[in-house]
């Protein structure tokens, strides 16, 4: 019976001590002391059950399960969640991040050992549970204002229901309420829909209910678009909404594609904690490329595993004026994902005409670049 544990606990002391126990029943111990670190250990040493404290600095321990649940890797690996936080409260919050049992602590070593086992034997018996696919979410995220992350988000949504995701459902979502130019630049009239979400209780919010407040663009792709009215006249999400919308969404449809805008207030760190994938969207020019730096290393201290993190290029200007890809990627010592070439023209009628550039010219090398960036997303 004994197997692989790995031990989840930011306490030196508690962790020796509930390591040096399992120990002495035959058990092989990995150790992490930090949410990182465990989701790290849960894919590199695919342990056959993972003991999770709660309080931990940084992420806690329900955000490590949710992400253990939303990694393929790792989603079938049983969870227990030992903890002082023993409120009916905690306890649910626990069951709905994924974990199979919670224990209170101080709990006694052959309670613990019991249920492990118990565990174990339940998951080598029956094999991993059966789950249904779960869409993808990406969300799109600018170093600063004006970039283009909303034109990069449209453009790859109708690209992806035109090529990778062709006959699967899309679904294109703005984070604000208000302020929100996405709706006018697909040609479609404003909507209160995001208002009206943004009133009600995100926990009785569920996919049904969201997609009745959406549009669908010739295209095919379903657009909740926010109001243009100032941000602050209208109703903004909370954290607790855009996590409901977008889970419940990823449950339903298979592609989920959010305009985060720019910075990282409450709402856009919920979303970086739900989201599949983020692509960050730079333009090769110095200030933004230093406020690109300062992103990134906020990701980093949010601890946003640079595996889930997408650069995209967007040049405006001609080439010859601005730093190159390689020149950018040496800077920011990441890889970029895809350039997307400066057609000031055509952007500048696409956004006139209320129409996606890759519709206006589908030949064009923007659609060209647009296609690659999809083909990308579609092949995580």
């Amino acid at each position: 019976m004994p197997g692989k544990i790995l031990i989840v606990e930011d306490d030196l002391e508690s962790l020796k001590l509930i390591g040096l126990m399992l120990q002495s029943r035959g058990y092989q111990i990995v150790a992490a002391q930090s949410g990182l670190q465990a989701l790290n250990k849960a894919v590199s040493e695919s342990p056959d059950l993972v003991l999770l404290d709660v309080m931990m600095p940084g992420m806690d321990g329900y955000e490590v399960a949710r992400r253990l649940r939303a990694d393929e890797r790792t989603a079938a690996i049983p969870i227990i969640m030992l903890t002082a936080r023993g409120q009916i409260t905690d306890k649910v919050a626990g069951f709905e991040a994924g974990a199979d049992e919670y224990l209170v602590k101080p709990v006694h070593p052959a309670e613990l050992v019991t249920r492990i086992e118990a565990l174990i034997s339940r998951t080598t018996r029956l094999g991993p549970p059966t789950r249904l696919p779960r869409g993808k979410s990406v969300g799109f995220l600018g170093c600063k204002g004006g970039v283009g992350t909303t034109t990069l988000a449209i453009n790859l949504s109708v690209t992806l229901i035109r090529g990778p995701a062709l006959g699967k459902r899309v679904v294109l979502l703005d984070a604000r309420t208000g302020s929100s130019p996405l709706a006018l630049q697909m040609g479609l009239r404003p909507q209160q829909g995001l208002q009206v979400l943004a009133g009600r209780d995100p926990q009785g919010l569920n996919a049904d209910t969201i997609l009745t407040y959406a549009d669908r663009h010739v295209s095919g792709v379903l657009v909740l678009g926010g109001l243009p009215d100032p941000q602050g006249t209208v109703q903004s999400f909370t954290p607790a909404h855009i996590e409901a919308i977008v889970r419940s969404l990823a449950d339903t449809v298979d592609y989920v594609l959010v305009d985060m805008g720019v910075g990282l207030d409450a709402v856009n760190q919920a979303l970086l904690r739900t989201l599949d994938y983020v692509m960050i969207v730079v333009e090769p020019h110095r200030i933004s490329l230093l406020l690109t730096q300062a992103l990134l290393a906020a990701l980093d201290a949010l601890e946003i595993g640079r595996h889930r993190q997408g650069i995209v290029l967007v040049n405006r200007a001609p080439t010859s004026t601005t730093p190159g890809r390689d020149a950018v990627e040496e800077f920011l010592q990441r890889e970029i994902v895809v350039v997307i070439p400066p057609a000031p023209e055509l952007a500048f009628r696409a956004a006139e005409q209320g129409t996606p550039m890759v519709v206006m010219q589908p030949e064009s090398l923007v659609a060209v670049q647009f296609h690659q960036l999809a083909q990308h997303i579609a092949s995580r």
